[in-house]
């Protein structure tokens, strides 16, 4: 494993870290459940596949990387379109990831020094575990 970072490469782009601590990982829903109208109940599994979400939240974003986020989403990733590869501040690469939202939305920290997001991504693997060579 390599050395811990202190910034995360979303595709190309690489920009400071997420926040510590309190980063939301569950796993995407295998199952869909419904109730018919007079009130049976049905479920199917929709496929076997593990696909976690990963909720990141970013602060202290430059200008720079900001816009160099925002335009890989727009412009290479498409939204949640195509897939890219994560790497994390511990030096672990998720390949196949997506992002979950159709939109990334930015807030203005520190009199507009600083740019804050929160990022939603499907990681097709377990997270915190050794990927597979």
């Amino acid at each position: 494993m390599a050395a811990p970072r202190h910034t995360v490469l979303i595709g190309s782009v690489e920009i400071n870290g997420p926040v510590g601590g309190g980063q939301s990982v569950r796993p995407q829903p295998r199952f869909v459940s419904g109730r018919t109208v007079n009130g049976k109940t049905y479920t199917y599994q929709k496929n076997d596949v593990t696909q976690n979400i990963w909720v990141l939240a970013f602060n202290d974003l430059t200008a720079a990387q900001k816009i160099a986020l925002q335009t890989y989403f727009n412009d290479v990733a498409k939204g949640p379109s195509n897939t890219f590869s994560y790497t994390h501040t511990d030096g672990t690469v998720y390949a196949g990831t997506r992002f979950i939202d159709n939109v990334l939305e930015f807030s203005r920290i520190d009199a507009g020094a600083f740019f804050r997001c929160t990022i939603k991504l499907l990681i097709p693997e377990e997270i915190g575990t050794t990927p597979a060579p």
